[in-house]
């Protein structure tokens, strides 16, 4: 006999709350939700922020964040998209111009510490690290970069590029006394 309390697994109890799960999942899957009643509309229930003092709080919270130096996606009490709900929704509580200074103080501290770094005030300064962090930060870019995306045009247009570049007064002398030289001489 088993002691009092433990049921072993072919029981006849085990078995039929297991079956009661099963159809309850069954229930579920088929859309019977049973006697639940749907929120009422205009609810703000679902709201992180319900009351102007608590978004302007988050707000706070938020542009500290910013002008720290951290990124929009590693704010921990909300992402993106909630972030872009209140402050289209509350425009007073989350206001548009706190939110581009706060940024802007962020790229500053940035800035700031590649400044310092270059300058050799901060020892162990990763220049490469710096570079990498801006370019996915505020979208920076070598020209290589810009050449690579075909902005520019491919290889067979780089000598109408060259052709087309201002040239400095010594350049264009230059050019002139070479085709000179050539007519004279009977040279190509």
């Amino acid at each position: 006999m088993k002691p009092a309390g433990k049921r072993g697994l072919n029981s006849p109890c085990i078995r039929a709350e297991w079956a009661s799960k099963q159809v309850s999942a069954k229930k579920l899957r088929n859309g019977v939700k049973g006697k639940q009643m749907a929120a009422p509309k205009g609810n703000d229930y679902a709201k992180k922020w319900k009351t102007s003092r608590a978004r302007k709080e988050a707000c706070k919270r938020f542009c500290d964040h910013i002008a720290a130096g951290y990124s929009l996606e590693s704010f921990a009490d909300a992402d993106k998209k909630t972030i872009r709900y209140y402050a289209e929704q509350y425009p007073d509580d989350f206001p548009a111009d706190k939110l581009q200074e706060a940024a802007r103080k962020g790229l500053f501290e940035w800035e700031k510490l590649g400044k310092e770094g270059t300058e050799g005030l901060i020892d162990g300064f990763n220049a490469s690290s710096w570079k990498f962090n801006m370019q996915n930060r505020a979208g920076w870019r070598d020209k290589t970069d810009v050449e690579s995306r075909n902005i520019l045009g491919g290889p067979e247009d780089a000598a109408k590029i060259e052709a087309l570049k201002p040239r400095s007064d010594s350049e264009i002398a230059l050019g002139i006394m070479a085709l000179l030289t050539k007519q004279k001489t009977g040279g190509e």
